[in-house]
């Protein structure tokens, strides 16, 4: 979806406002002038001035009304299966990595969105493992952020 610059703009002031908002909670630090919410109260600042110049530069450029179009990949045929079969696949995700795990369930979903996509199984197929084993251990050992587990491979991380 392609959005004109006075959309784009209307949307990055409501995220600030939410961001600016949501980050009143947050606590502070004992015996500091500044907490938690020190770096999501300046980017929301920042993405509403930002917001703002958009507005203003699409007024002033006389496209003030906000639209939003479709490319032209969207109006083929397959787009709309495609865009069902991620969304299912973000829910199959959700659904199944607590209990199966993620390398398992991350294989099988890119996988199957691979082929969705049209690629041919023998190159999906190994691209999907590496691409799983990758971000796996970009979170495991990188991020130090752990991934839902399963005894299925378990012993290789």
């Amino acid at each position: 979806m392609k959005l004109n610059d006075m959309l784009l703009g209307l949307l990055l002031v409501a995220a600030a406002i939410g961001i600016w908002i949501s980050a009143q909670n947050f606590s502070r630090l004992p015996n500091q002038s500044y907490g938690s919410e020190t770096m999501p109260l300046a980017l929301s600042g920042v993405a509403l001035l930002l917001g703002l110049f958009m507005i203003v530069r699409s007024v002033i450029a006389g496209a003030a009304i906000p639209r939003a179009t479709l490319p032209a990949w969207a109006e083929t045929p397959g787009a709309l299966v495609a865009l069902l079969v991620t969304l299912a696949l973000i829910v199959g995700y959700i659904v199944l990595a607590g209990r199966i795990g993620f390398v398992p369930v991350a294989i099988a979903l890119v996988l199957i969105l691979m082929l969705v996509m049209q690629v041919r199984w023998y190159l999906a197929l190994p691209l999907a493992i590496v691409a799983t084993i990758v971000v796996q251990q970009a979170f495991a050992r990188l991020l130090l952020v752990p991934l839902p587990r399963s005894g299925f491979l378990s012993f290789l991380w």
